[in-house]
């Protein structure tokens, strides 16, 4: 597999939640706590983890993640695009969201074999619709340190649907975000009933 850099974003200010996303405990494990473990357990290039200062006071990082403070997290999700940008040195960068506790390697495994360094390449549910994580290659490198507003990576995606790789993801439930409590609330309920199942 080629060179490629994990960029985890986690310094948003969770508006919609009302509660900070990067704590919340789903099975033992907070959002954010996932997102490191997931990205620990795949073959990755190197692990940044883009994060407010005040969130990092709070956190116990596992081995070998560098790093990146976020000090604009004001401007939106682009800040952590740039930053996360701005400190990879693969030949492509993956980025991850914390609020998509239900990803795991297998939703992984079919991205990562379609890297390469001139294409995008990100996950459609089955009725079609783009998903994170979403993976860059390196050819997109000056346009992404460039992002501005809340958009992130989405307005250098659809500049070039041409070079669109989407993968089919059967179980779609897996590539959930949760933006609001009663998104969570949800969440909870649905595996507490799945494990009472006979």
């Amino acid at each position: 597999m080629q060179k490629t850099s994990a960029i985890i974003m986690a310094s948003g200010f969770s508006k919609r939640m009302g509660r900070n996303k990067l704590f919340l405990d789903y099975q033992g494990q907070t959002f954010l706590e996932h997102s490191l473990n997931l990205a620990k357990q795949l073959d990755f290039f190197e692990r940044i983890l883009v994060i407010s200062p005040e969130n990092l006071a709070q956190v116990s990082l596992p081995q070998g993640v560098k790093v990146v403070l976020n000090h604009e997290a004001d401007q939106g999700q682009s800040a952590s695009v740039r930053l996360g940008t701005q400190a990879a040195s693969g030949e492509g960068y993956l980025y991850l969201t914390v609020d998509q506790p239900l990803l795991d390697e297998s939703v992984f495994l079919p991205l990562l074999t379609a890297f390469s360094t001139g294409n995008i390449v990100f996950p459609v549910t089955k009725a079609g619709d783009p998903s994170s994580p979403i993976y860059f290659g390196k050819d997109f490198r000056t346009e992404l340190m460039q992002v501005t507003g809340s958009s992130g990576g989405r307005e250098v995606r659809n500049k070039y649907p041409e070079k669109w790789c989407k993968i089919n993801v059967e179980e779609s439930e897996k590539l959930i975000d949760i933006d609001t409590i009663s998104d969570y609330q949800e969440l909870l309920a649905k595996t507490t009933y799945e494990r009472n199942l006979p």
